[in-house]
Parts: C-alpha cells; structure tokens; sequence
C-alpha cells in the first residue's frame, strides 16, 4: 500500500514536471508557423525606424495586408506626411499624397523599403528560405521567439529579416531589417495586431483614397 502510495506520488510529480517544462525553439517554431500559415489577412498600427545615412526618421502608420499580395500603409505621423497612402499589388505600388491630391506610380514595389515593412513578406521570405534561424529572447520580462531568414536578391540594404513573436499570444512584436554589414535598417514595432480581419478588396483601391 504504502508502495502504491509512493508510485502514485511519484507519478503526479513527474506529470507537474512534465506540463512545467518549456517548449523548446524548435516546438516553438512550429507553433509560430502554423499561425502564421493561418495569416489570410491582417491589420494593425505601426511604429517605424527607417535608418539611413542621414540618421533614423520615424513613422506611425496604420497598415493592412491581404493574402496573398495586396499591402496598404497609411501615414499617421509626422504631421507633413499625414493622410498618405501606398497601396500595392506586390509588384506596383500607388502613392498617393491628400495635401496636393496627387498620386505617383512606384514601377517596382519588389525589395523596396515598403514592402520590407510588411509581416506578410517576412512570412514569404520564411517560406521561401532554407536557411531559417531560431532563438529565444526576454524582453522587460516578457519572453519572445526569434526567427531569422534572409531576403531574397542580394539587396545591399536589405539583405537579413528577424521577427520576434510573443510566445504566450503567438501575436508578432518586433520586425527588423538588416543590411549585408548586419547593420539595422528599419525596425517596425507591431501595436493593435488583428489576425484575419475582413478586409474588403476596395480597400486597396487607390481610386478610394481620392473620392
């Protein structure tokens, strides 16, 4: 009795133990890809770091993305650039500026820094590569998977994509982009992220900016 007493102890211990142990990068990885395999669409609020070679200019943006290639962003701040609008098929992309009500044509949105800004890329780039790095990380007290992967076409500029995902929400937090010399080019934090929100298709009609 007394040895079924201690198993059954024993047992419930190595069950707690069991269920207290961590995921490891690898599990986490593959829980993170399967939500974001999941990714029809999504919008959310943005805080943008551009670095170039005269110094880091900042953005806040609102921004929409509907599988498999349409991307939206529009500007919050600064104030000069407020109410523009970039809209794209994955190869073109139309800006439109609402101070002079004009619009111009970007003849390739490919590998532009735009595009560069956008989760649904990252998520292709991911896919698309061989060569997929894994890591974890604490940020002030919150724990976060981190994965690494390349940006096709040998870009100078943007040469190397990480993305953090926060493991308890599976929601992403971090995006940064990183030259051939492994410096930061663009940093995008994620705020207010919605996963598959319907998303009309008229919403990335540039017509619709300027009625």
């Amino acid at each position: 009795m007394v040895r079924i007493r201690l198993f059954c102890l024993l047992l419930c211990f190595i069950v707690l133990m069991w269920g207290c142990m961590s995921k490891s990068d690898q599990e986490l990885f593959y829980d993170a890809q399967k939500q974001l395999n999941k990714i029809e669409s999504y919008r959310c609020e943005v805080e943008i770091t551009s670095i170039g070679n005269k110094g880091p200019q900042r953005y806040v943006m609102k921004q929409w993305f509907k599988k498999p290639d349409k991307y939206k962003l529009e500007v919050m701040l600064p104030d000069n650039l407020k109410g523009q609008i970039t809209i794209s098929d994955g190869k073109k992309a139309w800006i439109y500026h609402p101070g002079i009500e004009q619009t111009w044509i970007m003849q390739s949105f490919v590998h532009s820094e735009e595009q560069n800004m956008f989760l649904g890329y990252f998520i292709k780039n991911c896919l698309d590569s061989e060569g997929v790095g894994l890591g974890k990380k604490t940020i002030e007290g919150e724990d976060y998977l981190i994965i690494t992967t390349d940006i096709p076409g040998n870009h100078v500029y943007y040469h190397k994509e990480i993305l953090y995902i926060h493991i308890k929400t599976m929601v992403p937090y971090l995006l940064q982009v990183y030259d051939v010399k492994d410096q930061l080019r663009i940093e995008v934090k994620y705020k207010a992220f919605e996963y598959n929100t319907q998303l009309e298709d008229e919403i990335f009609r540039i017509d619709n900016e300027r009625s």
